[in-house]
């Protein structure tokens, strides 16, 4: 059985589907990062740092997304005039992110209704809008995931 579902092109982004109306459940970012026994930094590869975004959604239920390799990553918690669903969810590539010399190709996924990511960033001090930037993107249904484990444990 096939749990995770990669995000490497457009229509992959459209089986995702709509999460219009979702609420965020958790975040969960690891930088991979941590101290060795005398106390040095050990530093951690860029697809070590990622993100794992816990959705409930009111059609299909719970969903995980995951990022690998997470370049930015801002996430807005309570604000007294700004609700907590999802009122629109972008995904989209883009390869203009590393400057001028490198076309690195990135993810973006924002819960706002942004469809530009400059807009984004005049706009986040403005509203609750969770932005992450990353290498890669696969999602699941957690249901999935449940179920599986109930079928190992009955064997």
């Amino acid at each position: 059985m096939q749990i995770w579902n990669e995000i490497n092109t457009e229509d992959d982004i459209e089986k995702l589907g709509s999460l219009h109306d979702s609420v965020i459940v958790s975040v969960n970012y690891n930088s991979g990062c941590s101290e060795d026994e005398q106390g040095i930094s050990v530093w951690t590869e860029k697809d070590q740092h990622t993100a794992s975004v816990i959705i409930d959604n009111p059609w299909t239920g719970r969903i995980e997304l995951f990022f690998i390799g997470v370049r930015f990553c801002v996430i807005s918690g309570f604000t007294e005039n700004y609700s907590n669903e999802i009122h629109g969810c972008n995904i989209f590539f883009r390869t203009d992110l590393m400057g001028k010399t490198r076309d690195d190709r990135l993810i973006v996924w924002t819960d706002g209704s942004y469809t530009s990511l400059e807009k984004i960033y005049i706009d986040l001090h403005n509203k609750s809008d969770t932005l992450i930037i990353a290498e890669k993107l696969k999602w699941r249904f957690i249901k999935d995931i449940e179920e599986a484990e109930k079928c190992l444990q009955k064997e």
